[in-house]
């Protein structure tokens, strides 16, 4: 039934590609609505796991709920590269974060103009382009000469009282709502909410000054479970809801303004939750992220979409649904047919599988800028990682460089300082596993069954009983790494090599974030 399913969409989808062009070749332009709005809001490092329609009893998300609940719900949507600067690369251009050269990585600069993303190809459309927050980054983009950046023209002058010195005073809301007044011609708009919550650092205790209760929290089995770990993650829920708060707000905007039916929201994060072996990490908690897309009558609402899908699948959804050509550069596979299907649960059996790695998160972590090269694949069963290097340290080097410079632990500068980070580090000989699956070693080769450990705590890659699985699963990585030109399987690793030297610590000259 979901193969018939799909044929017919598809041949639907080019009828009505036909009928765009032939209503764009007419020149019928004063009808810019027939073209759908775009809405991306994204958080800055949260989990998969943090909203609560996924079942999270320690936050309460409702407008995130609202979206998945009006729209389609993603519960296998992973980023490209969990870091800042690379995932928000790979969601603009549609393409895996190491086919982007110094995008590849954080704290580095924006490649060229010629590097197509989304927002672009809709400006040329006459789409009124423009973000708030945080865009792409943590990077430099002017030196690419564009003359705005990737994320289209800043609007952030609006402010509001935040209720932390830690919270960004940024009114995103307020922005949008600025964003569409500055629109006087009512075109299609395409506009980026980058919320910077709940990156760190916390105010410490605000989450429960603002009635979180410790004993609410859910700590994942890779943390001890502490006062202060319990903290922290109470201040991290706290910043989650704020957010999801503004997010209430913009859409109350769009409500206010009459354009909400046809405007495609899509609502996701960077990366995982700053935390040891989550952020920066290949692993669920650092990797996956929520995902849901709304968009009125187009998406069948209130369905639940197990298929592996990718940061790479937004650009090329936006695209599609815009009736605009994908650019071929492109490796990332359009949405549209998932968010007109009735069906729910697996769709396509081709998105059994996603993957994704990481170079380098935070230079100056490791000497000459040096990252730690890693590569994924993720299906229902198995997580299974190669590590490029495993004679370096995953995290970075103790002593050694540290986000943010307060952090008493003195390095490991790939894991954002804070209260949790801490107490594994003074937990040393109390707790020496969690400590060494937050700051130890890594195997070349790591292998973790899902169903029974979800937390991803039990490398089986040395099991013999599992050698058949592991070889399978290598096959299947590296087969995508080299039809997707991975430099790192195309003998030209030395290229990310380069541009580590090129930029061995954190720029003084960066305008998009912290990371």
């Amino acid at each position: 039934m979901a193969t018939m399913q799909r044929r017919e969409f598809l041949q639907r989808s080019a009828l009505g590609l036909l009928g765009a062009s032939s209503w764009m070749a007419t020149g019928c332009g004063d009808s810019p609505t027939i073209r759908p709005n775009v809405l991306v809001v994204i958080s800055d490092d949260q989990s998969f796991a943090h909203t609560s329609v996924m079942g999270s009893k320690m936050v309460q998300t409702p407008a995130f709920d609202r979206i998945a609940n009006e729209g389609v719900l993603f519960t296998n949507a992973f980023v490209s590269a969990p870091s800042c600067g690379p995932a928000r690369a790979s969601l603009l251009t549609g393409q895996e974060f190491y086919r982007l050269r110094e995008a590849s990585m954080n704290h580095t600069i924006w490649p060229d103009r010629a590097l197509s993303v989304y927002t672009d190809e809709l400006a040329k459309d006459g789409y009124h382009v423009g973000f708030t927050g945080k865009g792409w980054g943590p990077g430099n983009w002017q030196v690419s000469r564009r003359p705005e950046p990737p994320t289209g023209k800043a609007y952030n002058e609006r402010k509001l009282q935040a209720p932390g010195t830690e919270i960004s005073d940024i009114d995103y809301a307020a922005n949008f709502e600025a964003f569409l007044q500055n629109n006087p011609e009512s075109r299609p708009f395409c506009f980026w909410a980058g919320v910077i919550e709940p990156h760190r650092p916390f105010n410490p205790g605000i989450g429960v000054k603002n009635g979180k209760r410790l004993e609410d929290m859910e700590v994942p089995a890779f943390l001890p479970d502490t006062p202060e770990v319990r903290g922290d993650l109470a201040d991290y829920a706290y910043e989650i809801e704020w957010y999801d708060a503004q997010l209430a707000r913009m859409l109350q905007v769009l409500e206010n303004s009459g354009q909400l039916a046809n405007t495609l929201i899509i609502v996701t994060s960077d990366n995982g939750m700053p935390f040891p072996r989550a952020k920066g990490n290949l692993y669920d908690y650092g990797a996956r992220v929520p995902l849901a897309i709304r968009w009125g009558n187009r998406a069948n609402a209130g369905r639940r979409v197990d298929d592996f899908v990718s940061h790479c699948d937004i650009a090329p959804t936006i695209l599609e649904a815009a009736s605009q050509r994908v650019p071929g550069e492109i490796t990332g596979r359009s949405l549209m047919y998932h968010l007109e299907s009735r069906d729910a649960g697996m769709l396509e059996s081709s998105r059994d599988a996603v993957f994704y790695g990481i170079e380098r998160h935070l230079p100056g972590s490791r000497p000459e800028g040096a990252g730690y090269p890693a590569r994924a694949v993720r299906d229902k069963d198995y997580l299974y990682i190669h590590n490029y290097t495993p004679d370096r340290n995953p995290v970075g080097d103790r002593p050694g460089i540290v986000w943010p410079e307060d952090d008493p632990v003195g390095g490991f500068g790939d894991t954002d300082g804070g209260r949790s980070k801490t107490a594994i580090a003074q937990r040393e000989k109390e707790d020496p596993v969690r400590y060494k699956l937050a700051f130890g070693p890594r195997p070349a080769e790591e292998l973790y069954r899902i169903s029974d450990d979800p937390f991803q705590m039990k490398n089986l890659a040395a099991e013999p009983s599992m050698a058949v699985v592991k070889q399978a699963l290598a096959q299947r990585l590296l087969a995508h790494l080299r039809d997707t030109n991975d430099p790192r399987e195309l003998s030209n690793g030395d290229s990310f090599d380069a541009i580590m030297k090129r930029f061995p610590t954190l720029g003084s000259n960066e305008t998009s974030g912290k990371g």
